[in-house]
C-alpha cells in the first residue's frame, strides 16, 4: 500500500466514523442529572457514559401564552440534537421509566401526580373532576365568579368576608352540640312576615292586657 493509498483510506475512515457519530447524536435517550431554574432555565443530562453541558427544555408553551414546569432530576428525557452535535441539543420531556411510573393505567383518565402526592385527575368516562392532595386553593378574579351548579355541597366551616347575599331562601338547621345558629350584630327584617315556632312576632295580640298609654318593661 503506497503512502498516498494509505492516507486516503484513514481519510475516508476517519469521515465515516465522524458521519456514524453525528447520526447517533441526533436522538439520545438520557436521564436528567441536574436542573437550573434561575434565568435561562436549563439541564444537565446524563447520557452514554457523559453529562452534557447545560441544555434548554421544551415547554409546553413560550410565546404569548407560557407554561412552566421544570424536570426533575431522574427523569428520563429523550435529546434533539441539530446536527448531530449534543452541545445544541433541545431536552424532550415526560417519558416514563421504571423509576418514574405513570400516576395511572387508565384510558379513561388524565392525571397529574405532584411530588407531594397532591394530584388532578380527570375521567371523562364518567365526566368527574377530582383535585385531592392540596393544603390551600386560592382563586383570583377582578369581577365575578359564577359557580352554576343545581348542588353545591360544603363540608366544614365556610367563612364569608364581605356582604352575603342569597335570593332564592335560605334553610338549615342548628350544628352539632346544641350550637344553634347565632348572629352577632344588628339584624333588621322586612316586606314578610318574621316567625318563630308558629308564632308571628311582628303580627299577634297578647290576651289579658289593658288598653291606654302604658308601654310593657323592657326585659333583659
Amino acid at each position: 500500500m503506497t503512502g498516498s493509498r494509505a492516507h486516503g483510506t484513514l481519510a475516508g475512515m476517519d469521515s465515516t466514523t465522524e458521519l456514524a457519530r453525528l447520526i447517533e447524536n441526533l436522538i439520545r435517550l438520557g436521564t436528567v442529572a441536574e436542573v437550573e431554574t434561575g434565568t435561562p432555565p436549563r439541564v444537565r443530562i446524563a447520557t452514554g457514559g457523559i453529562t452534557t453541558d447545560w441544555l434548554p427544555w421544551l415547554e409546553q408553551r413560550a410565546g404569548a401564552t407560557r407554561t412552566w414546569n421544570p424536570p426533575t432530576v431522574g427523569e428520563q428525557v429523550v435529546m434533539l440534537c441539530p446536527s448531530g452535535e449534543p452541545r445544541n441539543g433541545i431536552i424532550l420531556t415526560g417519558l416514563p421509566s421504571d423509576a418514574h411510573t405513570v400516576p395511572s393505567h387508565s384510558a379513561d383518565e388524565t392525571v397529574t401526580l405532584y411530588p407531594d402526592g397532591a394530584s388532578t385527575r380527570y375521567n371523562h368516562a364518567a365526566g368527574a373532576l377530582e383535585v385531592s392532595g392540596v393544603n390551600t386553593v386560592l382563586l383570583r378574579a377582578g369581577q365575578e365568579v359564577v359557580v352554576d351548579c343545581p348542588q353545591t355541597i360544603f363540608k366544614g366551616k365556610v367563612t364569608v368576608e364581605g356582604l352575603f347575599t342569597y335570593q332564592g331562601g335560605m334553610s338549615g338547621q342548628g350544628g352539632s352540640g346544641g350550637a344553634g345558629t347565632q348572629i352577632r350584630g344588628n339584624l333588621t327584617h322586612t316586606d314578610g312576615a318574621l316567625s318563630s315556632n308558629g308564632v308571628v312576632l311582628d303580627d299577634h295580640d297578647h290576651g289579658g292586657v289593658l288598653s291606654g298609654s302604658a308601654w310593657t318593661e323592657d326585659i333583659r
